[in-house]
């Protein structure tokens, strides 16, 4: 009787997005949840600032789901934990911990979480609040047996399926967050938690979990990547991908991802990227319909997805991807063309289109399973430039870009020396790419790498690590920066250009967008000094290039506001005429008319970047 009278008396939880959902014992408490963002970076999601990750996101709206109210949730980064002195600002019944990387990068936007960061909080927790529970989820997931077993050892509570599907459960317990630790997690029989969320769950969590990006620090000036299936849809997997761990694709119908983005876009947030899935070019396929090891793409699916996340967003300022497959646009050439016309269509300027090659050695590719040969690469790359090329607002629509890989199976010293040739043939091509990314493979566990590196001895690495060296370098000098100047002419325009660090002598910058190019800022520019201590975006206009970056002054340009360094930068001026022009601006001895001839060379030079000089 007791029982049953205490759900009669029930009452809905207040302030909680969407439906009623039943007041539990947590609704009454005063004390709070924390989300803790280690931040992510996958094959197929990123979440470094300035991108705030979906488990971010979902994990939120699970906890609203399960009947928390919003105000009670807390979400802080791995960088605001660092800067307070790896503190928490109170003390919290639940932290659910967002943590992992499974590719190796450089980030200028945030300081990614690491393994060892994962077990110093573990620890501080259990001095300072052990009666708090920590859950960790993200990628995490796929670490080491040691250093699972580690984070259980020192209080953690590992995920390895869906935290978010986790988070709902302790919610929506009964008897609070306590009881619910203790019956769902000291009680299990198997520490492994391998449960995971379906598409239906998804859409629950998304929308709700929309007020959370309220509470981050780049707020208002915020990509959200946008998840639209999970899994890879090739028959066969790439050797060193952990994208295949996720088992057989499951796609997201369209109106949840409608939802979702309209709820993200009454929050205020109108910078999105279709970032979380291995190959947007086969959201909704025909997954009876396979060739090359690839499923027909359904160009009408890419329709689809695209208007309706355009009416969901209105006035949206940013619309971009990541990740399509060169493999399969050279098996599909005539969807491939479709699609790629209705990307550029509906995105917005400036954006980028990674494609994984990977290697241009035929060894290398048939070795380790990989997407395309060279020749299939080349098409691919054709076909996205024929309307991707076209510039609006001074920006290409949309570019290929390219990733290669070091440290795959068989490869020799003639690899690095075959990837830099097809590299330089594509930019003798005409062709333009935006961007190369070369990195070192990371072998994780049960992939077909790893267990080929465990039945080899890797003899003569070091050899090849000083080839792959010299060909990087030479990639980055010869064919980053002739692809830089292409992409970029002198008097280019980027807007919204967010600061990120400061350097001696030059501020560092990039625009919002999938994977921006860095801007590098005199620190004597007044203007885009006053856009720093504001913590505020700026428009700027490009003056030369750097060997993988762009430089750049405040756009407009006002010469009366730049110190000495800055006017050096203004193409058309030698360091004697700019010096000149300094103290002449000092005495006030500059008309306007010869200040606006001055700016207006920028312009003029814009249709003929390839007369500047490089760096």
């Amino acid at each position: 009787m007791a029982r049953i009278l205490y759900f009669l008396n029930r009452r809905p939880c207040e302030n909680v997005p969407g439906k009623h959902f039943w007041r539990n014992a947590y609704c009454q408490s005063k004390e709070m949840i924390l989300i803790l963002d280690f931040y992510v970076d996958e094959p197929a999601c990123f979440g470094v600032p300035p991108y705030l990750s979906p488990y971010c996101r979902y994990a939120a709206g699970a906890l609203v789901a399960g009947g928390i109210p919003a105000e009670q949730i807390a979400y802080m980064t791995v960088d605001q934990w660092r800067a307070a002195g790896k503190t928490l600002p109170d003390e919290y019944e639940l932290v659910l911990l967002i943590s992992g990387t499974t590719v190796p990068g450089r980030y200028l936007g945030g300081k990614i979480g690491t393994v060892a960061e994962v077990l110093e909080f573990l620890d501080l927790q259990a001095r300072h609040d052990p009666h708090s529970t920590t859950l960790i989820g993200g990628p995490i997931r796929y670490a080491s047996p040691e250093i699972q077993k580690s984070m259980r050892e020192k209080g953690g509570w590992l995920i390895r399926g869906d935290l978010e599907y986790y988070a709902e459960r302790l919610a929506a317990h009964p008897e609070g967050i306590k009881k619910g630790v203790h019956a769902i997690f000291e009680n299990a029989r198997h520490p492994v938690f391998p449960a995971k969320r379906s598409y239906e769950d998804v859409d629950r969590y998304a929308p709700r979990g929309a007020f959370l990006t309220a509470l981050h620090p780049n707020n208002p000036y915020l990509i959200l990547e946008l998840e639209t299936y999970r899994g890879c849809t090739r028959e066969v997997f790439c050797s060193f991908c952990t994208e295949a761990f996720y088992g057989k694709p499951v796609f997201r119908q369209p109106q949840g991802i409608f939802d979702e983005v309209a709820e993200l876009s009454r929050m205020g947030n109108r910078y999105f990227r279709i970032g979380r899935q291995a190959d947007l070019m086969t959201y909704l396929p025909d997954m009876g319909d396979f060739k090359n090891s690839f499923p027909r793409p359904v160009p009408e699916s890419l329709e689809l997805l695209y208007t309706g996340i355009r009416k969901a967003a209105p006035d949206l300022k940013l619309l971009h991807l990541d990740n399509i497959n060169p493999g399969l646009i050279s098996t599909f050439p005539e969807e491939s063309r479709r699609i790629i016309e209705i990307i550029c269509r509906y995105n917005t300027p400036g954006d980028t289109a990674a494609m994984g090659l990977e290697s241009a050695d035929p060894d290398v590719i048939a070795a380790n399973d990989l997407k395309c040969s060279p020749e299939e690469a080349m098409r691919a790359i054709e076909i996205v430039n024929e309307y991707g090329a076209a510039r609006t607002d001074g920006l290409p629509r949309l570019l290929p870009g390219l990733n290669l890989i070091q440290g795959l199976a068989e490869e020799t010293e003639r690899t690095f020396e075959k990837n830099y040739l097809f590299l330089k043939r594509v930019l003798d091509s005409g062709m333009l790419l935006r961007r190369i990314n070369i990195r070192q493979a990371m072998p994780y566990k049960n992939t077909k790498l790893e267990r080929g590196r465990r039945q080899q001895k890797l003899r003569g690495r070091n050899k090849l690590e000083q080839r792959f060296i010299y060909y990087r370098d030479r990639i980055r000098k010869e064919i980053d920066h002739a692809f830089l100047k292409k992409n970029f002419p002198a008097g280019t325009i980027l807007r919204e250009v967010i600061i990120e660090e400061q350097n001696p002598g030059y501020m560092l910058g990039r625009p919002l967008g999938s994977y921006p190019v860095t801007v590098k800022i005199p620190l004597d520019d007044a203007l885009a000094e006053q856009a720093r201590k504001e913590r505020r975006p700026l428009d700027v206009v490009i003056t030369g290039w750097e060997e993988r970056s762009l430089r750049a002054l405040h756009h407009p340009i006002d010469l009366r506001r730049l110190g000495l360094k800055a006017i050096e930068t203004v193409p058309g001026l030698s360091r004697r005429q700019a010096g000149e022009l300094f103290i002449r601006l000092g005495k006030g001895e500059v008309g306007d008319e010869e200040l606006l001839r001055i700016t207006e060379t920028l312009r003029d030079l814009r249709f003929d970047s390839a007369s500047l000089p490089g760096p």
